[in-house]
């Protein structure tokens, strides 16, 4: 009789949560769905541990208040991550794999038709009650943008808070329309923001090949498993450590500058001067060469992808023994109207595989050793390759990187060494949008690129510019990248000081007499130009003099440096 009552009201338990479910139909049947399958389903049947992504059977094995431990309880018919040096778990399907190699930052999970990155982020705003205001300002900065949307053939599905279990929980749901012909896996996300009391929020990211209500029933089954009824214990700690992988199919030549870089005990010198290569005119360059009183190893020149490549000045480069760093950018010029149309979106659907042959062809045809930047500062929010105008998803830019390599291979390209070169900041300053996110892969990535100005003090009222010495630059630099990069050969792949603020002949040999700290920076290019105050009332004002030669002083503190004096 008791068993008989028992199941009579779980019975009827059960019909009230579908009854509900057809009352309220979204989330409510998200809900009764995720309930019945706990109901069913709540015996963990083994767990693995993973102590700094190194996989264990039994948590005897590993030291969870010492190390970065992540576990994965698997049962009948989902998967559990338990993050305890984060203090958080929630469930996935069945499928579910977990990468965490770059799980200080964030966490990546791939199913058969459907992937997410889970990250602990924390708005930069001072009160807790604006952390949506800066979803919304940094996150969402052209996303729901109506002219990006517009522009991008995006579709936005979704855009509400609603009360998830124990959390207040944002999502946006948006759809992008491909080329007919694209190859493109994933062109619908669901963003999922979980706010807390605190401006500390987290972050989940959906992606599948179509907006389904199956799609959508996966993302609220898994936001009502979310739970941070976890003991945070361990640090979340760096573990990532990349490095290249050297490509067979390079030329002697390439194979042999690049061995004599990695092996070299001084720095390599280069400059920007502005359109010197692509106009095959050399005389300004000559000019600062004869006030320093040296020669350059290098040059640097910019193009965007519409362009083609300075071939002769390259050659002429080559000639006089200087090689190229060739930057190039998948944007719109200076990047401007990111709230416009993207490039980048037709680029990995296959519009400019064209584009991307002649290119190839015209960098095989110099047949001498070039570096070759794409796309830098890509952690940032003034790029259209950087996240935030890339729907906030640093996989398309892997995706576009890895397409580009791959047409330059197809095109017999031997002679390019490729530079991955992150800002040295990111914006917006979180975890999905780190460094790591947007690396391509040790296949495809030579050479790390570093970026460090010293911007001087005119915007000092503005953004709170300050002078910083070349130490206090790199250092800085070092502590971010080096356990990720170290690996790596560095170059600076551009970098100057201002001379605004401070005493930019002092600021030349102390960066002299600090180099020797940096043993990976094997070469570094010097930004002989300078930055203009854009605004309407101070149109034109200089506002960061970067030429090396601006005084005979710091031509002459640069000339010591390089001497050894």
């Amino acid at each position: 009789m008791k068993n008989k009552r028992k199941i009579t009201i779980i019975s009827l338990i059960i019909i009230v949560i579908i009854a509900l479910a057809f009352i309220f139909r979204n989330p409510g049947m998200k809900l009764a769905k995720y309930i019945i399958n706990t109901i069913k389903n709540h015996d963990v049947l083994y767990s693995v541990y993973y102590e700094n992504n190194i996989p264990h059977n039994s948590l005897s094995e590993v030291d969870i208040d010492k190390n970065d431990v992540r576990e994965v309880q698997v049962t009948k018919t989902r998967k559990n991550l338990v993050n305890h040096s984060r203090g958080f778990s929630l469930s996935f399907p069945l499928d579910a794999e977990f990468d965490f190699t770059a799980a200080q930052e964030y966490i990546t999970v791939r199913c058969n038709n459907m992937s997410a990155v889970i990250s602990k982020e924390y708005s930069t705003y001072p009160d807790k009650e604006q952390t949506k205001q800066f979803v919304d300002d940094y996150l969402h900065k052209y996303l729901l943008d109506n002219r990006f949307m517009e522009q991008n053939k995006i579709t936005l599905h979704k855009n509400a808070v609603e009360k998830i279990g124990d959390f207040w929980v944002q999502i946006v749901a948006i759809s992008r329309t491909p080329l007919p012909d694209s190859q493109v896996k994933y062109n619908s996300y669901v963003y999922c923001y979980i706010y807390t009391d605190s401006t500390m929020f987290y972050r989940i990211m959906f992606k599948a090949p179509k907006y389904t209500d199956e799609l959508i029933d996966e993302v609220y089954r898994t936001l009502y498993s979310f739970s941070t009824n976890v003991e945070v214990r361990g640090p979340s700690d760096t573990y990532t450590n990349f490095e290249p992988v050297i490509p067979e199919f390079w030329s002697k030549e390439t194979k042999e500058f690049y061995n004599e870089l990695v092996n070299s005990d001084t720095c390599k010198w280069g400059l920007y001067q502005p359109l010197s290569v692509v106009n095959n005119d050399f005389s300004d360059i000559y000019e600062v060469e004869k006030q320093i009183d040296s020669k350059f190893d290098g040059l640097l020149e910019y193009r965007y992808y519409f362009e083609d490549m300075p071939v002769e000045g390259i050659k002429k480069a080559y000639d006089e023994g200087k090689i190229i760093q060739l930057t190039l950018q998948t944007s719109t010029v200076m990047n401007e109207n990111l709230d416009g149309y993207n490039p980048v979106f037709d680029i990995i659907d296959g519009m400019y595989d064209w584009r991307f042959k002649i290119m190839a062809n015209q960098i095989k045809e110099i047949g001498h050793p070039i570096l070759f930047r794409l796309n830098n500062e890509m952690n940032s929010d003034w790029t259209s390759y950087g996240s935030s105008a890339c729907l906030d998803d640093p996989e398309i830019y892997v995706e576009l990187w890895r397409r580009i390599y791959n047409i330059f291979k197809a095109e017999g390209v031997d002679n390019a060494i490729w530079v991955f070169n992150p800002n040295d900041e990111s914006y917006p300053p979180c975890g999905y949008n780190s460094t790591i996110a947007f690396y391509p892969g040790n296949e495809y990535v030579q050479l790390f690129g570093v970026t460090g100005y010293n911007t001087g003090t005119y915007y000092a009222v503005e953004n709170g510019e300050k002078w910083k010495t070349f130490k206090e630059i790199y250092d800085n630099i070092m502590e971010k990248h080096y356990r990720v990069y170290g690996k790596f050969p560095w170059i600076i792949t551009e970098f100057a000081s201002s001379s605004v603020g401070g005493d930019k002949v002092k600021w030349i040999n102390d960066m002299f007499d600090n180099l020797k700290d940096y043993p990976n920076i094997k070469m570094a290019f010097w930004f002989n130009s300078a930055d203009v105050d854009p605004r309407d009332e101070t149109k034109q004002t200089i506002a960061r003099p970067y030429w090396l030669n601006e005084t005979p002083e710091t031509a002459k503190a640069f000339s010591d440096g390089i001497k050894g004096k």
